[in-house]
C-alpha cells in the first residue's frame, strides 16, 4: 500500500513540475506534507490533458479540412447520382412509351395484314371461281352431247317375218368425241292412255364393248318387240289407235374431260297412210345430263 502511495505521489510531483510556478512559492516541505494522503483522508488527483504541439494542431486542422472536403465530395456525388437516376427514369419512361407505341403499331400492322390476307383470300377465291366458271364454260362448249332423235321404224309383216321395230338415231351434237358409249334400249306396244304410267324398264345387259362417237356422227339404234300381234291389230297400231310402237332407252358416255353423262329417251312411232313414218317424244321420259 505504501509503495503504491509513493508511486502516486511521485506522479503528482511530476505533473506539478510541468505547471508554471507562481511568484510566491511555499517551502517544499510544506507542499509535500499537504499533498500526502492517508487512509482516512485520501488525496484526489486531477489529470489534465497534455497540450498539443503545433504539428499536431496543424495536422488536426488538415484532418478537419480533409473531412469537410470529403463530406462535400459525398454531397456532390450524391447529387450526381440523383441526377443520373432522374435521367435514367426519363430514359426508362421514354423507352416504355416507345415500346407501347411499337406494340400498338405492331397490333395495327397485324390487323392490316389480316385484312390484306382476307382481301387476298377473297380475290383468290374469286379468281378460282372465275377459272372454274371459264373451265366449266369451255367444257360445256367443247364436250360431247349424245342425243337420241326419231329415226326409222318397221311395222309387222308376217309374210316377211317382220315384227314391230324402232330404229332411233344416236347423234353426237357436241364438238368433241364421246368415249365409252354404252347403250340400253327396249321396245314394246304400249297403250297410249297408259304411256305416262308405264314402267319403262330396261334390260341389264349392255352393248358389246364400248364405242366412240365422233362429233356430229350418227349411229342407228335398234329395238324389236318380243312377240307378234294378231294381224288385224297391225293397222290400228300403225295409226296409233289404242296401242303404239314405243321405244326407249338410256345412253351413258364420257366426255374428253373425264366426266360421265347420261341420256334418257322414249318415243312413240307411227305411220302415215303412205307408210312414211313419224314419231313423238314421250313427255317426262327424255333427259340429258
Amino acid at each position: 500500500m505504501r509503495l503504491s502511495l509513493s508511486i502516486l505521489f511521485l506522479f503528482v510531483l511530476s505533473l506539478n513540475s510541468q505547471q508554471p510556478k507562481s511568484k510566491t512559492q511555499q517551502p517544499q516541505q510544506t507542499t509535500t506534507t499537504d499533498q500526502r494522503g492517508t487512509q482516512e483522508s485520501p488525496i484526489l488527483v486531477k489529470v489534465l490533458p497534455t497540450p498539443k504541439t503545433s504539428e499536431e494542431a496543424t495536422q488536426d486542422a488538415e484532418d478537419r479540412k480533409q473531412k469537410a472536403k470529403n463530406d462535400g465530395n459525398i454531397v456532390d456525388l450524391t447529387a450526381v447520382l440523383a441526377i443520373v437516376a432522374f435521367l435514367q427514369l426519363l430514359v426508362y419512361t421514354y423507352q416504355a412509351k416507345k415500346l407501347r407505341e411499337t406494340v400498338e403499331s405492331a397490333g395495327q400492322q397485324a390487323e392490316a395484314m389480316e385484312r390484306h390476307i382476307g382481301e387476298a383470300t377473297r380475290s383468290a377465291n374469286a379468281m378460282e371461281h372465275i377459272a372454274t366458271v371459264i373451265q366449266s364454260g369451255n367444257a360445256a362448249v367443247l364436250r360431247a352431247y349424245i342425243s337420241v332423235v326419231i329415226g326409222e321404224a318397221v311395222y309387222q309383216d308376217l309374210r316377211d317375218g317382220l315384227k314391230f321395230e324402232g330404229k332411233p338415231n344416236l347423234v353426237n351434237t357436241g364438238s368433241t368425241p364421246a368415249h365409252n358409249v354404252r347403250t340400253r334400249i327396249s321396245a314394246a306396244l304400249v297403250p297410249q292412255a297408259n304411256a305416262e304410267n308405264f314402267d319403262y324398264t330396261l334390260p341389264e345387259e349392255v352393248a358389246k364393248g364400248s364405242a366412240v362417237v365422233a362429233p356430229h356422227q350418227t349411229y342407228i339404234l335398234r329395238a324389236m318387240v318380243k312377240e307378234f300381234v294378231p294381224e288385224v291389230e297391225v293397222s290400228a297400231i300403225k295409226h296409233g289407235e289404242g296401242k303404239a310402237l314405243t321405244v326407249w332407252g338410256v345412253i351413258t358416255y364420257d366426255d374428253i374431260f373425264g366426266t360421265n353423262h347420261t341420256t334418257k329417251f322414249a318415243q312413240w312411232l307411227f305411220w302415215n297412210p303412205n307408210n312414211s313414218m313419224y314419231g313423238y317424244y314421250i313427255p317426262g321420259q327424255n333427259e340429258m345430263s
